[in-house]
């Protein structure tokens, strides 16, 4: 079986933890939700893959699992989405990864990660059948050593890459940013991480990066004030503005961008407008910050495309 789209990224089996008051060492945070003992699957690899997987699109996820993924329910949760599994490696000498996320009533948050299986000790690098006939190619934070072997196939076999920002400087030390920001196809950041590039890549616009790279469409995330997405029009840079779908209910924004980039790309792998990508994008980031967990409310197609006419098929048209 051949997939359309391949992910390289972190797996994480998350714990949900939200505090009553702000954590502070010698206190004692008293923990508001029963929840948090329940493994929420996730990392931003497995979310774009599973997400595109029940939209239709053949996706999957280049990781390595510890010797409890079947004990946690992480390998039937994705036979259930029918992600493809060939390209994961099992690890029986460590644990899969997993992740605390702190969330106190200011909703500020602390992120607690343990990589186990993912550690870059484990990497041995992707083989390179997984690559063939692939049409996308998604690289997210991950271990640099997985992150530069996937970059390095992808290269190899001329897939588009489409690279998911994240504020890692491990996982994207200065001279690797570089290098994939100029390969890139695609690139997502939200507005931290466009400043982020700006500083270490030295320009004032972040449209520069159109000068010198093979980028083609750029995605900003404003979060509530929506999308900017930039796109090259043969010597124009034509820039367009998407709104956000309000949510008077916010539950979880974890897992919000992944959403963004699994509709996008659905939108792209079905050639529509790279605007119309951005409308997939928001519509599936809105679904999952509704409840608990990256992939606890997940669309299939039929609702994408339901709530995509009612609510922009009037614009479209």
């Amino acid at each position: 079986m051949k997939v359309e789209v391949l992910t390289s990224g972190y797996v994480s089996m998350d714990h949900i933890i939200k505090l009553k008051t702000p954590a502070k060492v010698g206190f004692t945070s008293i923990v508001e939700n029963q929840s948090s003992v329940e493994i929420f699957y996730g990392g931003c690899s497995v979310n774009i893959a599973y997400e595109l997987c029940k939209l239709g699109i053949d996706a999957m996820p280049l990781i390595r699992v510890g010797r409890d993924y079947e004990s946690t329910g992480f390998k039937s949760f994705l036979e259930e989405a029918k992600v493809p599994t060939y390209g994961i490696n099992i690890i029986e000498e460590d644990i899969t990864g997993y992740c605390y996320l702190l969330q106190d009533n200011n909703n500020e948050h602390i992120t607690i990660f343990y990589p186990g299986a993912m550690d870059r000790k484990y990497s041995s690098g992707f083989k390179d059948e997984l690559f063939k006939g692939v049409k996308i190619g998604v690289i997210t934070v991950a271990s640099i050593d997985d992150n530069m072997d996937f970059f390095r196939k992808c290269q190899k076999f001329n897939i588009p890459i489409v690279f998911g920002m994240k504020d890692d400087m491990e996982a994207f030390p200065e001279y690797f940013l570089k290098e994939i920001l100029k390969e890139s196809k695609i690139i997502f950041t939200n507005e931290v991480e466009c400043e982020i590039i700006k500083h270490i890549k030295g320009i004032s616009d972040i449209k520069e990066l159109f000068i010198d790279g093979k980028v083609d469409i750029l995605v900003t995330t404003l979060g509530a004030d929506g999308s900017i997405c930039y796109i090259r029009k043969g010597e124009k840079i034509i820039e367009k503005r998407i709104e956000s779908i309000r949510i008077n209910n916010v539950v979880d924004a974890s897992g919000g961008g992944d959403a963004y980039m699994s509709g996008f790309l659905y939108g792209y792998l079905k050639d529509f407008d790279p605007v119309d990508c951005c409308r997939f994008g928001t519509i599936m980031a809105s679904h999952i910050i509704q409840k608990e967990g990256c992939l606890s409310n997940v669309p299939d197609e039929s609702k994408l495309l339901g709530d995509f006419d009612s609510r922009f098929k009037k614009e479209v048209e």
